[in-house]
Protein backbone atom coordinates (compact mmCIF):
# COMPACT_ATOMS: atom_id res chain seq x y z
CA UNK A 1 0.00 0.00 0.00
CA UNK A 2 1.57 3.51 -0.95
CA UNK A 3 2.26 6.09 1.58
CA UNK A 4 0.49 9.12 1.88
CA UNK A 5 3.28 12.41 1.30
CA UNK A 6 2.47 13.29 5.20
CA UNK A 7 3.68 9.61 6.31
CA UNK A 8 6.24 9.54 3.54
CA UNK A 9 7.16 12.81 5.16
CA UNK A 10 7.39 12.07 8.99
CA UNK A 11 9.09 8.78 8.44
CA UNK A 12 11.56 10.31 6.40
CA UNK A 13 11.66 8.02 2.43
CA UNK A 14 12.09 8.62 -0.73
CA UNK A 15 9.38 11.56 -2.15
CA UNK A 16 9.67 9.95 -5.58
CA UNK A 17 8.68 6.35 -4.39
CA UNK A 18 8.14 7.06 -0.66
CA UNK A 19 9.45 3.52 -0.08
CA UNK A 20 13.39 4.51 0.03
CA UNK A 21 15.18 6.42 3.16
CA UNK A 22 16.30 9.74 3.05
CA UNK A 23 18.60 8.71 5.72
CA UNK A 24 21.83 6.42 6.46
CA UNK A 25 21.70 5.90 9.74
CA UNK A 26 19.02 6.03 13.09
CA UNK A 27 18.16 9.59 14.29
CA UNK A 28 19.87 8.33 18.11
CA UNK A 29 23.44 7.69 15.85
CA UNK A 30 26.22 10.08 15.79
CA UNK A 31 25.50 10.48 12.48
CA UNK A 32 22.30 11.54 12.13
CA UNK A 33 22.74 14.48 9.32
CA UNK A 34 24.16 11.61 7.02
CA UNK A 35 22.07 11.77 3.99
CA UNK A 36 21.62 8.97 1.40
CA UNK A 37 22.96 10.54 -2.50
CA UNK A 38 20.48 8.65 -4.35
CA UNK A 39 17.50 6.71 -3.16
CA UNK A 40 18.11 2.59 -2.59
CA UNK A 41 15.01 1.87 -4.38
CA UNK A 42 14.11 4.00 -7.56
CA UNK A 43 17.92 5.99 -7.80
CA UNK A 44 16.09 9.61 -7.34
CA UNK A 45 19.19 11.80 -6.40
CA UNK A 46 18.54 13.41 -2.87
CA UNK A 47 20.94 16.31 -3.23
CA UNK A 48 19.48 18.78 -6.36
CA UNK A 49 22.47 21.00 -5.97
CA UNK A 50 25.39 22.31 -3.80
CA UNK A 51 23.97 23.81 -0.70
CA UNK A 52 19.90 22.27 -1.18
CA UNK A 53 19.41 21.80 2.21
CA UNK A 54 20.21 25.55 3.33
CA UNK A 55 16.55 26.59 2.91
CA UNK A 56 16.19 23.62 5.34
CA UNK A 57 17.36 25.65 8.08
CA UNK A 58 14.22 28.08 7.86
CA UNK A 59 11.93 24.79 8.37
CA UNK A 60 14.06 23.99 11.26
CA UNK A 61 13.41 27.55 12.73
CA UNK A 62 9.59 27.28 12.18
CA UNK A 63 9.38 23.96 13.95
CA UNK A 64 11.56 25.36 17.34
CA UNK A 65 9.56 28.65 17.43
CA UNK A 66 6.43 26.16 17.55
CA UNK A 67 7.95 23.96 20.05
CA UNK A 68 9.03 26.87 22.21
CA UNK A 69 6.19 28.68 22.06
CA UNK A 70 3.89 25.21 23.11
CA UNK A 71 6.20 24.51 25.69
CA UNK A 72 6.11 28.39 27.22
CA UNK A 73 2.19 28.10 26.99
CA UNK A 74 2.39 24.74 29.30
CA UNK A 75 4.90 26.41 31.82
CA UNK A 76 2.79 29.13 32.12
CA UNK A 77 -0.52 28.07 32.32
CA UNK A 78 0.24 24.27 33.99
CA UNK A 79 2.85 25.75 36.54
CA UNK A 80 2.89 29.61 36.45
CA UNK A 81 6.24 29.45 38.16
CA UNK A 82 7.72 33.53 39.11
CA UNK A 83 11.41 32.84 38.38
CA UNK A 84 12.18 33.45 34.48
CA UNK A 85 14.68 30.49 34.73
CA UNK A 86 12.06 28.18 34.67
CA UNK A 87 11.03 30.38 30.90
CA UNK A 88 14.77 29.99 29.53
CA UNK A 89 15.18 26.14 30.86
CA UNK A 90 11.35 25.37 29.45
CA UNK A 91 12.53 27.17 26.17
CA UNK A 92 15.57 25.60 25.38
CA UNK A 93 15.95 22.45 26.59
CA UNK A 94 13.21 20.72 24.26
CA UNK A 95 14.86 22.23 21.48
CA UNK A 96 18.12 20.42 22.67
CA UNK A 97 16.44 17.29 22.89
CA UNK A 98 14.91 17.25 20.31
CA UNK A 99 16.96 18.44 17.79
CA UNK A 100 18.18 15.44 15.68
CA UNK A 101 14.58 14.94 15.20
CA UNK A 102 13.63 17.92 13.90
CA UNK A 103 16.91 18.56 11.90
CA UNK A 104 15.58 15.48 10.21
CA UNK A 105 12.31 16.28 9.80
CA UNK A 106 13.27 19.81 8.08
CA UNK A 107 15.21 17.81 5.63
CA UNK A 108 12.51 15.95 4.80
CA UNK A 109 10.19 18.09 4.83
CA UNK A 110 12.42 20.78 2.37
CA UNK A 111 13.03 17.83 0.19
CA UNK A 112 9.46 17.08 -0.81
CA UNK A 113 8.68 20.13 -0.90
CA UNK A 114 11.49 21.98 -3.01
CA UNK A 115 13.30 18.99 -3.95
CA UNK A 116 11.93 18.52 -7.72
CA UNK A 117 11.31 14.57 -7.44
CA UNK A 118 7.66 13.96 -8.77
CA UNK A 119 5.77 10.82 -6.95
CA UNK A 120 6.22 8.15 -9.39
CA UNK A 121 4.96 5.01 -7.62
CA UNK A 122 6.84 1.42 -7.96
CA UNK A 123 4.36 -0.89 -10.05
Amino acid sequence: MAKSKIQAIVSRKCPSCREGDIFTNSTLSTKFSKINKRCKECNATFEPETGFYFGAMYVSYGINVALMFATLFFTYFIFDPENPLVYIFAATIPMMVFMPFIFRLSRSIYLHLFGGLPYRPKK
